[in-house]
């Protein structure tokens, strides 16, 4: 699921990335990116390769998420059902009360799913790129107590602050926020804070066995397709309550050059390269975009857009899989529920959720193995450049 950012093609007035992203949208935030851009790295981190964190802030936001049952209309999860049932069986069974979140569910997804401009949440923890919690939430409650404009923030929360304030503009929008955000609060005291506390050096563990995986098993036989996309290096955060649709910002807000992407980590082993699956999916979001140009007139709204831009990607990962990586094609399809034999050229007419795309989609099957490199008999046209455009 893609997330606008600072070199992500905000200018451009088409574009079927993500959902939220209107062209209203991308023009009132386009010279935001420009003047937010991080303009040096952060002190001591690396230059090359992938760094897989443990964001407080992003667990938080994604469970809290998770907990109204938030969803978009693209064919894959967002939250992981799984994890939202877990946590209420883990709160019944200490004999706890419903939160303040959970009691005002109904109330909150009725706001959010009434007015588009809420689709910002998917994505708000990327923008605030590693933040604190404190941090975050103060940020945050900046905008939902300022009734326009755009309140001042700290350098670590300048982005993420003032992208919220650009989007949720109105005041019974920000009115919306704050109350949400009051129950957030309540869901980190209560609920995700002291899971986190009892689980510290579980989930640490489990964030470095995903990077050592992606290492020595994905990194590798990946790197000319990194470095043609400009991936070499990059952030991941791992967070249980996403579903298998991952989230994806090409700039890191305080590391420049770097993408980051938060996936869903499921426990075990199998959970290992189920996020991977979901991390490479994301990654080919720009060769998405590039192939998909020339379709994007065929579709008759906004929603069948989206979802043919998401079939598009997982396509994508399944096509570069097989090519570089095929001993991990298997967990990707199961990741992403396609058929044992993989999803074909016909990888959107068999959704059934598209109409009249079975008379073309074999091209944009082609337009996307030529922006992967896999067709050395067609020339990629010089408006097509390998790699960022």
């Amino acid at each position: 699921m893609w997330a606008v950012g600072a070199r992500a093609g905000v200018a451009q007035a088409q574009t079927p990335f993500p959902q939220w992203l209107r062209v209203c949208v991308f023009a009132a935030l386009a010279p935001l990116f420009i003047l937010l851009s991080p303009a040096t790295p952060a002190l001591g981190q690396s230059e090359a390769g992938w760094s897989f964190e443990n964001d407080a802030f992003a667990d938080l936001w994604f469970h809290g998420l998770a907990v109204l049952g938030l969803h978009g209309f693209g064919p894959m999860p967002l939250y992981d059902p799984a994890y939202t049932l877990a946590s209420r069986a883990e709160r019944n069974a200490a004999g706890l009360e419903p939160t303040p979140l959970e009691e005002r569910r109904a109330e909150f997804l009725g706001l959010f799913q009434r007015d588009e401009a809420f689709e910002i949440l998917h994505f708000v923890p990327l923008y605030f790129g590693g933040a604190s919690v404190e941090a975050s939430l103060k940020a945050l409650s900046d905008v939902a107590s300022t009734a326009e404009g755009v309140p001042s923030f700290t350098a670590e929360t300048r982005l993420g602050g003032s992208v919220v304030a650009s989007v949720l503009g109105s005041p019974a929008q920000r009115r919306t926020l704050g109350t949400f955000l009051e129950a957030l609060s309540a869901e980190w005291q209560d609920v995700v804070a002291p899971r986190r506390e009892r689980g510290t050096q579980a989930r640490a563990d489990l964030v470095r066995q995903l990077e050592a995986r992606w290492t020595e098993d994905w990194a590798s036989p990946l790197a000319d397709f990194l470095a043609a996309e400009g991936f070499d290096r990059g952030s991941a955060v791992a967070v249980e309550a996403l579903g298998s649709e991952g989230r994806f910002l090409e700039n890191h807000p305080t590391r420049p050059g770097h993408p980051l992407v938060a996936v869903g980590l499921g426990q075990g082993d199998a959970g290992l390269d189920a996020a991977l699956s979901s991390l490479v999916r994301e990654m080919c979001y720009p060769a998405v975009r590039r192939a998909f140009g020339p379709f994007e007139g065929r579709f008759q709204d906004r929603i069948d857009a989206s979802r043919a831009s998401d079939l598009a990607a997982t396509r994508c990962g399944e096509l570069l899989l097989q090519e570089h990586v095929p001993d991990k094609v298997a967990v990707y399809r199961a990741r992403f529920g396609l058929p044992r034999e993989g999803s074909g050229s016909g990888f959107l007419s068999t959704s059934g959720n598209l109409a009249g795309v079975a008379a073309w989609e074999s091209q944009l099957d082609a337009a996307l193995l030529r922006e992967l490199n896999f067709d050395p008999d067609e020339a990629r046209a010089s408006a097509r450049p390998v790699g960022r455009n």
